[in-house]
């Protein structure tokens, strides 16, 4: 039985049914650069009992396929509504990063990603930013990327069996909820105004979590929230004003698109196109790429981790990730480290159409690698979040493939539209080694594929 799935815009609002029994209306009551919706989201429907519902950024390169550019120029354009904001300059060049989001052409998104690599903005004091993992990872370095004198820390799922968490808080609606900081003391025992950066702000309950959790070690004046889409109540904002009084503190809100919710029904739909069982037959053949040859080395970092089944993990981590802080100083750095894998792997490529897929939280560098590969390039990655996948005009997820983390078998992942783009290959990105066994579940469910490539970072 086939299942509607349809959109209906007017201006400032819009009317998603989602399956034969969800609609999702959508009232738009700030858009400060005039952007269409249908350039920043569509809906999905998601399999959670906490929330049904699912808005498919179009601009993050986490649970669809896009061009590898688009989420440095969304980070940008973020960045520069937060410096306009806080400072009332008007910016040159933003109209450029504007176009490109809009359908922009790939001149245009060539144009676009060059002017949001140096962008460069001077804050009146010094910022420290924090981007939620595991959705947010990649968003909140691009919009750190474009400040000088600042500092860059991600939440991350992990936990370290050799360092002290920093900082711990819950983000109530996750499938994952416990949220930890590792980040060095320094970086957050001062009076810098803090920016969090999340891809959607939903009732605002995770972003007063992290502050309450901050203010109680190491309090402050100001913070910044920052998203591309903000969906609170008049209720949720009122929260928001009486946390403010609490706390005595400071909290600016500032988003692409901000408006309002109100949802009916619940999902009643037949899945789509999901991965065929896996094969009795034996492992996909791939290749494994390593990146020693770059010099210089990729900087590394030594802990360990235990994931959910208590098995250990001593790989080091990346240094350049934003899990134990950056500085704007190793911008530079950072971003000629992309380049050259970048380069390094276009010569590994075999395929015309190819798939550079993140892990989890590890979005960034891979993200930035990917701009650097040649044409024929899509980006996303691997997501906790488990969308219904559905096989209909406008709908945008129409395939899945579900299979366990290799970084901790106990959770489900899941990797988005892969059956239905007719990629030739796929470089699959891993921050940590990863277990020959742990690797299979995934494997075969990229059997299809005529190439798969693993790309060890360590």
């Amino acid at each position: 039985m086939k299942t509607a799935h349809s959109s209906t815009y007017y201006p400032n609002r819009y009317t998603h049914n989602i399956g034969r029994f969800l609609k999702v209306d959508v009232q738009i009551d700030e858009n400060p650069y005039n952007l269409p919706a249908k350039a920043l989201y569509e809906m999905a429907a998601r399999i959670n009992k906490k929330r049904s519902f699912l808005f498919v950024s179009k601009v993050l390169g986490k649970h669809i396929p896009l061009h590898p550019s688009i989420p440095s120029i969304a980070s940008a354009l973020l960045a520069s509504l937060y410096y306009e904001r806080e400072t009332g300059d008007q910016l040159p060049g933003k109209e450029q990063l504007i176009e490109a989001l809009n359908g922009g052409s790939a001149e245009q998104l060539e144009a676009a990603y060059s002017l949001a690599t140096n962008m460069t903005y001077s804050p009146e004091k010094p910022l420290l930013f924090i981007g939620f993992a595991e959705t947010a990872t990649a968003l909140g370095h691009g919009v750190f990327d474009c400040f000088s004198q600042s500092t860059y820390i991600h939440s991350t799922r992990e936990m370290l069996l050799d360092k002290e968490v920093t900082l711990y808080f819950e983000e109530e609606h996750s499938h994952a909820t416990d949220q930890r900081c590792y980040a060095p003391e320094e970086s957050l025992d001062n009076d810098r105004p803090i920016c969090l950066v999340d891809d959607e702000i939903t009732t605002g309950k995770t972003a007063l979590n992290i502050i309450a959790s901050i203010q109680r070690k190491y309090p402050r004046k100001q913070y910044v929230v920052l998203s591309l889409l903000d969906w609170r109540t008049e209720q949720d904002r009122q929260r928001v004003k009486e946390f403010e009084r609490e706390w005595g503190i400071e909290i600016h809100t500032h988003s692409l698109l901000s408006g309002s919710i109100q949802v009916h029904g619940a999902p009643a739909m037949e899945e789509g196109r999901i991965s065929d069982k896996p094969s009795a037959d034996k492992e996909p053949e791939y290749s494994r790429i390593s990146l020693r040859s770059i010099s210089p080395p990729i900087p590394s970092i030594a802990y360990s981790s235990i994931d959910s089944l208590g098995a250990t993990n001593e790989a080091p981590y990346l240094a350049i990730t934003g899990r134990f802080g950056l500085s704007s100083e190793n911008k530079g750095a950072i971003e000629d480290y992309c380049r050259k894998i970048g380069e390094h792997l276009l010569m590994k490529r075999q395929g015309k159409r190819t798939l550079c897929l993140g892990t989890g939280e590890f979005m960034y560098i891979p993200m930035k690698a990917a701009a650097h590969m040649g044409e024929g390039v899509w980006y996303h990655s691997t997501t906790r979040s488990p969308i219904f996948p559905l096989n209909e005009d406008g709908y945008p997820v129409r395939s899945r493939l579900a299979f366990e983390s290799p970084d901790d078998p106990a959770i489900m992942n899941y990797a988005y539209n892969v059956l239905d783009c007719a990629y030739d290959e796929v470089f699959i990105f891993f921050e940590r080694p990863v277990d020959e066994k742990r690797l299979s579940a995934l494997l075969r469910e990229f059997r299809s594929l005529p190439h798969i490539h693993i790309v060890n970072f360590n």
